[in-house]
């Protein structure tokens, strides 16, 4: 199964039931606005839009972007790898609802449709972390970003004309490069030649588009 393929398999999340957004608060994100993040947490959120991103700064100089949350996706502190540094950060404008765990678990216990959601949500995000992994570690400077570009049309993006597809591109180069491990000169050189062979536009400010999308998938194999 291809990279694209394997995307493609794992449609995005769905959103909340209403029923379960209504016990939590939502939050309003600003740009690189971080939320509160620990091992012994009080809450998970639930990204209504946007996109969160999940960072390591083992060191003061060091960065890594280690996970991605779409709309759809629960983030859990309890579920977060132990890694020095770590922090949730809004990579764009976006919205969450936070909702405290007492109530959640009330919530769970009680509401078959809230217990369904919930456990789903997280099933999905699993195959998808190990996906990213495989990525990292078997393709391609080019394959990777391209790759990315391929999640970003599945996950916050849509179809447009024929075979094309226009997406947001909810990442900064610098978080785009931290999370495929490449050097951000590396990464914009791969942007300039995706553009340069009529791979890759721009639809709009912080849009992108792919004018034919068949041909961008078969650039991850």
């Amino acid at each position: 199964m291809s990279i694209c393929e394997a995307l493609k398999s794992a449609p995005p999340s769905s959103l909340a039931p209403a029923g379960l957004l209504k016990l939590g608060v939502t939050i309003n994100l600003r740009l690189r606005q971080r939320l509160a993040l620990g091992r012994d947490p009080e809450h998970v959120y639930i990204v209504l839009n946007g996109v969160l991103l999940l960072e390591s700064m083992p060191q003061p100089s060091s960065r890594q972007v280690v996970d991605i949350f779409y709309p759809g996706d629960v983030v859990h502190g309890a579920h977060i790898p132990n890694v020095p540094g770590v922090n949730l950060v809004a990579a764009c404008l976006g919205e969450v609802v936070r909702i405290g765990l007492p109530r959640l678990k009330g919530a769970l216990e009680s509401d078959r449709e809230a217990r369904q959601w919930f456990e789903t949500a997280f099933a999905n995000q699993y195959p998808r972390r190990l996906l990213h992994l495989a990525t990292i570690g078997s393709l391609t400077s080019e394959e990777r970003v391209v790759s990315m570009l391929i999640e970003f049309a599945y996950r916050v993006g849509e179809r447009g004309y024929e075979n094309a597809r226009t997406f947001d591109m909810p990442l900064s180069r610098t978080d785009m490069a931290d999370y495929l491990s490449l050097n951000a000169d590396t990464l914009s050189r791969i942007m300039s030649r995706l553009r340069q062979a009529g791979m890759l536009g721009v639809a709009g400010r912080g849009r992108g588009y792919a004018p034919n999308f068949s041909a961008l998938c078969a650039m991850s194999l």
